[in-house]
């Protein structure tokens, strides 16, 4: 069994493994999540396992044992104790994991880590996360317009952003 990185009463963080990349890739690409998360293949999620600068972790139910979603970080030691949180993505919607996923990595990236910034981005048409990112605290900075090509057109972003004195203050 992986070591878990981070816990609380509802999910714990562990390290993703190359045997979870199959589970990976099925949430990736589930109906639901593939509009909103970028679809890597395989390859990529491999090199993101083994990256210094990157963490990828699995979200597992703790009461169920079961995984229920995948996280990555990137600019893990940057200089400027800046992180990205890269992405969330969780298979089971409506349960609470999202929410506790995002206090989860906070509490990691500012207390464990030590970082000075962490931020994200969001779709615009995703209003659901980015309430929910607000709502933990998280600032919105302003929005990338068209910065990404799909295949029916482009899509902006919204940047949000959450620094350690603001974390310290929840």
């Amino acid at each position: 069994m992986t070591k878990t990185v981070i816990q609380n009463d509802m999910i714990r963080l562990r390290d993703t493994t190359p045997q979870d990349l199959d589970q990976v890739l099925k949430i990736e690409r589930n109906e639901e999540n593939r509009r909103y998360v970028y679809n890597w293949p395989k390859a990529r999620h491999l090199e993101s396992i083994h990256a210094s600068e990157e963490k990828h972790f699995i979200v597992e139910d703790r009461a169920k044992g079961e995984v229920v979603g995948y996280i990555i970080l990137s600019s893990i030691g940057s200089p400027h104790n800046v992180i990205e949180f890269d992405r969330i993505t969780i298979d089971k919607k409506g349960k609470g994991y999202g929410r506790q996923c995002v206090r989860l990595i906070k509490k990691l990236c500012f207390e464990t880590y030590g970082c000075h910034r962490l931020w994200l981005d969001v779709f615009d048409d995703n209003p659901k996360a980015k309430a929910l990112y607000e709502s933990e605290g998280f600032v919105f900075e302003g929005t990338l317009r068209d910065c990404k090509k799909y295949e029916d057109g482009y899509r902006s972003m919204h940047i949000l952003s959450m620094l350690s004195n603001e974390y310290k203050k929840l």
